[in-house]
This record gives C-alpha cells, structure tokens and sequence, in this order.
C-alpha cells in the first residue's frame, strides 16, 4: 500500500474534533457477468483482477500429444543423464515444476506506455492441467492484477515461452518494476525459451516458425475457431470502452491455445533431440546442438546419422571429422576429412587445410601436406585467403628442401 493511502486511512484519527473523512468507497465488482463468463473476480486493495481456471485431465489430447506424456518425456531426460541442454529439465526439476507461460499485451513495443492485460500459466498439478488466466479490467486494476498473479509464487522453478526470453519475461519485470513498491518481489526462476529450440530443427522445413505455423505443421493443431494474435489489443481496447466480457472470450481462446500447445511442442522437441531427429537436416542441427552443449558422444552419434542424400551432408562430415579430432581420434577423423575432400564441394579447402596440418605436423609427411596445401591455395577466393595458404607453402617448401621434388 503506497503512502498517500496509509495518511488517508489514518487521517480520521489524527484529528477526532474534526469528522471523520469518509473512506472511499470499495470499487464496484461486475462479479455477476464474470460468473456468467466462468471467471472469478479477485479484489485487492482498491482494484481488482479477474481469473479464468480450466481443468484438463492428463488423457487429453492437443494435436499430435496427450498431457500425460509431459511426464515421461521430463523422466526420459533424467534417464538419458542429460543436464546443460537448453531443453533439459535436470534432477532437481519435476513436470510439475514447469510453468507454461504466456502473455497478451496491448502492443508488441518494449516501452514502458505498453501494458499486459493478461497473463496464463499452465501447469502440471497432480493427475490434472490447471490452466490459470488472469485478466487486467482496466489500468487502474493494475496492482490487483499482478499481486494475484505473484501470490504464492515464491518461485517459478522454470518457464516455458514461446519468446518470453526476448518479449514476455521482460516486458513483465518493465511493468514490475514501475510498480515494486506495492507488489510482491519476482520470484527466481529458470527459462526455457522453445522459439529457439523450433527455429534450430524446423528452419530448413518451415517458411515460419510462428506458434500457429509450428502447430498446424509439426504439432497436428490447427486454430479453426481462433482471433489473430494482431487483433487482441483491439479487442481488448473494445472491452475497455464497453466493459463486456463477450469482447475478449477470443483473447481467452487464444491465450489457452497458446499454453495448451506450449506443453506438446516441449513434449515434440524434447523427443526429437533425444531420438536424433526425424530428418537428415534435424539430425545434423541437434548434433550440433549437443556438440555446443558439450555433449560430445551424443553429437558423435547423431553426425553419423545424417545420411548423404541431405544438401547438409558435406558440412555434417566435417564437423564431424572436427568433433572426432579433438577427442583425439585421429584416424577417423582423417577418413571423414578424406570423403569431404574428394567430393570437391564447398567444404574441400577446409577439409585440404586439416589434412594438410596432418600430415605436415604428425605424419611429417611434406609431400602430402604440400599437395593438400596448393589445392586449398587453388580453391581461395580472398587474398587473405591466399596469403594464408602460401604461408604454409613456405614453410612446406623449406622443410622439403629440394624444390624439384614439390608436386604440382
């Protein structure tokens, strides 16, 4: 409660000669029409929020996924030993303490004029999904709003968005923080941000990676009855001028749709990475992933499954070989380096230029890495480029000695 509210409440007792001021008035509750609409109204202070909970049992199925493989897919994670991967959940997390998060907000700038008017949360709660939505009736509600939505959060264990990392989360600490005098503190929290995770294995089959354009393509969900996300603040301008609930049950719809589908695609993207994928471009994308996430054998054997039909099966290959090197297994990285510089592709300089350090620093082979090194010399396109090669043909010819003897 801010300070102009405590003198006002105390202001009757400061003076008793003079009448009581009167105290203002509880704000007027519309809780009949929000009952109708199967919310419950939630007063605080001078304001108050309104909230919209459903109840899904764990046999239901959105799309392609029923809720009840949420469970297996987080103990599939703990069972594979896997930790340090943007998807993972790790030991110390349960299904249950994932929070499915989304955000409709009155624009899509970050400035400070920008408001949420509503926030849903999914979450796993014993046998069921409990589908939490809190609605902001006007922006004098704002503290009501947002203390509902913070009660008994003491923690969020771990997001789940679709963007929050760069759009939901931030906006919401901006609104926070304008108003952290009268509201509970946020609460620490760990982020899965599954855009990142949709562009990385669906970029090379989607034109767009929107949620709506992921659902109807890799989760089996199409939105036949749905507002577009764009119109929502329209709509909610709409509620505001006439105060009907009928005016934003699509933004309701369209919020629910968000979470329900935030659920499976962390149920499909976690299966994908941990099978290896179900094309060659996935499989080579998740084993790059594994391999930046330091999780060396899983990448090892993921970039062997990237089958040579794929237009990233040269680029596969030498990664590979890469991988292979700096785990010291030299000799089948040299095999990989081989195959890529025989298909005289794109890759061939990079794969002539680690054959040709081979040779010349292990194998002492002078001749070899001479060879690989005016093929790599030949196939440059930049003088840096060039200049690099020919350095190393110096040397080359230095350590060969007789210069009749370099091959051409």
């Amino acid at each position: 409660m801010d300070i102009q509210k405590k003198l006002q409440r105390l202001k009757p007792h400061m003076n008793r000669s003079q009448p009581a001021e009167t105290v203002p008035e509880e704000p007027e509750v519309p809780a009949q029409k929000w009952d109708d609409f199967q919310c419950d109204v939630l007063p605080f202070e001078d304001g108050y929020a309104v909230r919209r909970r459903k109840r899904y049992s764990l046999s239901h199925v959105h799309g392609r996924h029923a809720f009840k493989e949420l469970k297996t897919t987080v103990d599939a994670w703990k069972e594979a030993g896997i930790e340090g991967h943007p998807l993972a959940p790790g030991n110390d997390l349960e299904a249950e303490d994932l929070v499915f998060l989304d955000t409709e907000t009155t624009g899509l700038s970050h400035g400070a004029g920008n408001m949420i008017f509503m926030i849903g949360t999914a979450q796993l709660s014993e046998e069921e999904i409990i589908v939490d939505q809190f609605f902001l009736p006007g922006p004098e509600h704002e503290i009501a709003f947002y203390h509902h939505f913070l009660m008994n959060k003491t923690s969020l264990h771990a997001l789940v968005t679709y963007n929050g990392k760069a759009f939901d989360w931030p906006q919401l600490k901006t609104r926070h923080t304008l108003l952290r005098e009268e509201l509970p503190a946020l609460p620490a929290f760990g982020h899965f941000d599954l855009l990142h995770a949709a562009r990385r294995l669906f970029k090379h089959e989607l034109a767009s990676c929107r949620l709506n354009n992921v659902e109807e393509e890799i989760l089996g969900f199409g939105r036949d009855d749905d507002i577009p996300g764009y119109l929502a603040p329209m709509y909610y301008q709409d509620f505001l001028s006439e105060g009907e609930p009928s005016y934003i049950e699509g933004i309701f719809r369209h919020n629910e749709y968000d979470l329900l589908s935030l659920i499976t695609l962390y149920i499909e993207l976690s299966r994908r990475v941990l099978n290896g994928g179900t094309t060659a471009e996935e499989a080579y994308e998740i084993a790059r992933w594994w391999r930046d996430t330091k999780h060396f054998e899983r990448a090892d054997e993921v970039y062997a499954t990237v089958g040579n039909t794929s237009h990233v099966y040269e680029r596969a290959l030498f990664e590979h070989g890469q991988l292979l090197k700096k785990a010291n297994r030299h000799l089948d990285s040299l095999s990989l380096f081989k195959k890529v510089w025989e298909m005289q592709g794109e890759w061939a300089p990079k794969a002539a230029e680690a054959l040709a350090i081979w040779h010349e620093h292990h194998e002492k082979n002078y001749t070899r890495a001479y060879y690989y090194s005016k093929y790599g010399q030949a196939q440059s396109v930049r003088d840096v480029e060039n200049d690099a090669w020919e350095h190393r043909l110096q040397r080359l010819r230095r350590k060969l000695g007789n210069e009749s003897s370099f091959p051409q």
